[in-house]
């Protein structure tokens, strides 16, 4: 217990904790996009992937809502440690310039990366009403999870506004993917030798998952799908 309470109590443990958790949840982004890339193979292919996640990857419908509850903690423990690292910046800043442009630079990226975790947050709560609960699915009470492929084309075909809504959180996620990855590799001890290759990697995973994001959308907007 001591070592937890350090570890939430201390300006490193909360960095730690952003962290880690930020890294998982970049882990997941990726891989979930990854995934949905299946559905260039067409409604087989795709709707076979949904069942296999819907089945609790293989194993047990209880193991996938131990995942869900994971990543629901790690998305909880990731925005306590980044209000709780602003105010502590902020009272540790009374004069918001006193730094120089230095203190402007570090202002302006934490506001950054504040506004678009919660661009991303509000993104992650419709999507999860677009495409797992069907809530908003243009489907309504016909909206079935067992037909993965058709709730995508569906979804997406010649709807600009949802097309556009998921285009522009994309772009969110991967700038706030990039600073992340880099942040996050620092504070877990990367050697300084090498933040220039982490630079790097966070430039090019957050290319890769929101590029891959952004395609599927257009070719779902454009009708290319189905």
């Amino acid at each position: 217990m001591g070592a937890v309470a350090t570890l939430t109590s201390s300006t490193v443990g909360k960095k730690v904790v952003m962290a880690v958790t930020g890294l998982i949840m970049v882990g997941f982004v990726f891989v979930h996009m990854t995934g949905n890339l299946l559905v260039f193979l067409g409604a087989e292919e795709f709707d076979h992937y949904a069942h296999w996640i819907q089945s609790g990857f293989g194993a047990s419908p209880e193991f996938l809502w131990a995942f869900r509850l994971l990543m629901i903690a790690a998305i909880v423990a990731h925005i306590w440690a980044a209000k709780s690292l602003t105010k502590l910046n902020v009272g540790a800043r009374p004069n918001r310039y006193a730094g120089g442009l230095q203190s402007q630079a570090s202002g302006y990226t934490a506001r950054f990366m504040a506004i678009g975790g919660v661009v991303i947050l509000l993104f992650l709560l419709f999507h999860l009403a677009h495409f797992t609960t069907g809530w908003v699915h243009p489907d309504g009470a016909n909206f079935n999870q067992s037909n993965a492929f058709h709730n995508l084309v569906v979804g997406f075909k010649g709807n600009y506004l949802v097309g556009g809504l998921y285009i522009l959180a994309n772009i969110a996620l991967g700038m706030h993917l990039f600073h992340g990855i880099f942040s996050g590799a620092k504070t877990l001890g990367a050697d300084p030798a090498q933040w220039n290759a982490w630079r790097n990697a966070g430039i090019g995973l957050a290319v890769v998952t929101a590029g891959g994001n952004i395609i599927i959308a257009l070719a779902g907007l454009l009708g290319l799908l189905g």
